[in-house]
């Protein structure tokens, strides 16, 4: 019973993932097609040996006719057999490998798209060393267990029993002993798979950590060398490195058990045959060309007994690896869109999140009873210390995740019940963590606006404080960066960003630290620019520098305690302890 439970759970495994080949249905007949011809090729294959044996060798031979034609002739049709299982494996294979690069292509993209959809909370759960590892290298062990291995594995099975078929037909006596070995090989074929899946599961694991780890260390590496540890990082890769490896040999040790168990049974199988099917051609029973056929029924059926074990193999590997992909598949959206939404509205004049609540793990609330409206016309300042919540209340805007209690009112209305992409349509953020590509600086400006002209770049240049050292690059927005926009200092990447996110000209702008690396006159004219898009656009900037707080219009502050106080800089430092202490001034009476 719980073997039939692990191969229906294998079955299953493969079939969630169907959808990948609906368009390839044909294709896969053409291939089985292919397939069978090749087995009905590979069992005609012997008996041009013992056509020549029997009528043109063997000195008891009574022929009517020159042993030349039985010669020629047999020769002939083992020209033509071997020719033409090779031309038609020749095209199966190419047709089998475009269905292949189908199903990796088709479901890559099947996984990013989903990955694009899951919250933040499910990010900050899961490495992305690991998912790139699912991305990237578990697809191509589901391809092989769903195309490569699952035809060639159903081809197998068939050409087995056809031999079997045959093998009967000469000789059903013979084929009765041989086939009271097949039960005891295949059980421990069968013993051997399961250890193997759950080797590979264990192996897929250690080179998800380890790939996580590269991932880090090498985009870390400048602060690695700056903190002189490069000597424990190494120490570090290496540990990591050497439990992938032995996870790796493991797998390779039971696989490589697998296929000496098969050899085995493939050596034991001959020697039986060649004893007892020499004893039936002394008896008369057998020719010695039909014996001849025989072996090579013999020696034919251990190859797919051969190869059905190494499919079995490639199974349990893509067993393995199918069911990461599906943690992954299987993991919903914590925020979805139903259809038949109203759009967000064009240009709201107010953003207000209402008694919102919000965790990420139970028992550790990040806000509490937050009641704030921004409204468009102010410049408002969002601060508070590190992690009161800050980045959540962006996230909770744009829909990035849901509140777990309360509401978030765009012009009234709860953005639940509005369109997705429509609401995130109307924001630009320009985050503390820059995201830039290895790609020009005008690429990079042009995500925001694809089709923007040289002078809309240039203005959102100039309102970032950017243009200063942009247009003094030798290549100016023809200049490459590096992956990560490496080739930039962190201030003149954010305020590339910065200028991106400008660029977009949506009706609700986010920034985070946007004064962080300028010096007074820089931070000035982002200022200014600021304050001139707020007749237009609802401003939001996060902040934690204290200098400049008199010059929002408005300031809400999120103590650590929870909730939210708003007002004036003035105002604030008046009635609130907490906000006068950050700012360093002495603490209100009785606030």
């Amino acid at each position: 019973m719980k073997r039939l439970q692990e191969l229906s759970k294998g079955l299953s495994t493969a079939k969630r993932f169907s959808t990948e080949l609906a368009g390839e249905l044909r294709g896969l007949a053409l291939v089985t097609t292919l397939a069978l011809t090749v087995v009905a090729f590979e069992l005609l294959r012997p008996w041009p040996i013992q056509w020549i044996f029997d009528n043109a060798l063997d000195p008891r031979a009574q022929t009517v006719r020159d042993p030349a034609f039985y010669i020629w002739t047999g020769a002939g049709a083992a020209l033509v057999f071997t020719a033409g299982r090779a031309l038609t494996e020749y095209v199966g294979t190419l047709r089998i490998t475009a269905i292949g690069h189908t199903f990796t292509r088709n479901l890559r993209l099947r996984i990013f798209a989903h990955l694009s959809e899951l919250s933040p909370r499910f990010h900050a759960r899961h490495k992305s060393g690991d998912l790139l590892m699912r991305l990237m290298g578990d697809v191509p062990m589901v391809r092989t267990m769903v195309v490569d291995s699952s035809v060639a594995l159903g081809t197998r099975v068939v050409q087995v029993v056809g031999t079997i078929a045959v093998m009967m037909l000469v000789d059903i006596q013979l084929t009765a002993i041989l086939l009271g070995l097949v039960p005891l090989a295949l059980l421990v074929v069968r013993i051997l798979s399961v250890r193997l899946t759950i080797a590979v599961r264990k192996q897929r694991r250690k080179e998800g950590e380890l790939a996580d780890f590269l991932h880090e260390a090498i985009a870390g590496n400048t602060l690695v060398q700056s903190l002189g540890g490069t000597s424990h990082t190494v120490r570090r890769f290496a540990r990591n490195n050497r439990r992938s490896a032995r996870a790796g040999l493991k797998t390779a040790r039971v696989a490589a058990r697998m296929s000496a168990s098969v050899e085995g049974f493939v050596a034991v199988a001959l020697a039986t045959t060649l004893a007892a099917g020499g004893m039936r051609v002394v008896d008369g029973v057998l020719t010695p060309g039909e014996l001849l056929v025989f072996l090579s029924y013999v020696r034919g059926l251990m190859k797919p007994v051969r190869s059905a074990s190494k499919q079995m193999a490639k199974i349990a590997r893509g067993t393995a690896c199918g069911e990461r992909i599906l943690e992954v598949l299987d993991e919903a959206p914590e925020v979805c869109s139903a259809d038949g939404l109203q759009p967000a509205p064009e240009r709201p004049r107010s953003l207000v999140f209402d008694h919102v609540h919000f965790a990420y793990e139970p028992e550790q609330p990040v806000l509490t009873d937050v009641n704030v409206e921004f409204e468009r016309g102010a410049v408002t300042a969002l601060l508070g210390k590190n992690g009161v919540g800050k980045s959540t209340l962006t996230s909770l805007a744009v829909r990035l995740l849901d509140p777990d209690a309360g509401r978030v009112l765009l012009d009234g209305r709860d953005l639940r019940e509005l369109d997705l992409d429509s609401l995130r349509a109307r924001f630009g953020l320009s985050m503390q963590n820059v995201v830039l590509f290895g790609e020009t600086l005008r690429e990079n400006l042009l995500l925001a606006r694809p089709h923007a002209s040289d002078d809309d770049l240039a203005a959102a240049l100039v309102d970032a404080g950017a243009d200063e050292f942009v247009f003094d690059l030798p290549d100016g927005l023809d200049t490459i960066l590096g992956a990560g926009g490496v080739g930039l200092s962190g201030g003149q990447a954010r305020r590339v960003s910065l200028a991106r996110t400008l660029l977009r000209d949506a009706p609700i702008l986010i920034v985070d630290e946007p004064f962080g690396g300028l010096d007074r006159r820089a931070a000035e004219r982002v200022m200014d620019a600021l304050q001139s898009r707020a007749a237009e656009q609802l401003v939001i900037v996060i902040t934690h520098e204290t200098r400049r707080l008199e010059l929002f219009d408005r300031i809400a502050f999120l103590p650590a305690r929870g909730g939210v106080r708003s007002g004036l800089h003035a105002e604030l430092l008046q009635s609130c302890d907490a906000y006068a202490a950050l700012c360093g001034k002495p603490l209100a009476v009785g606030g």
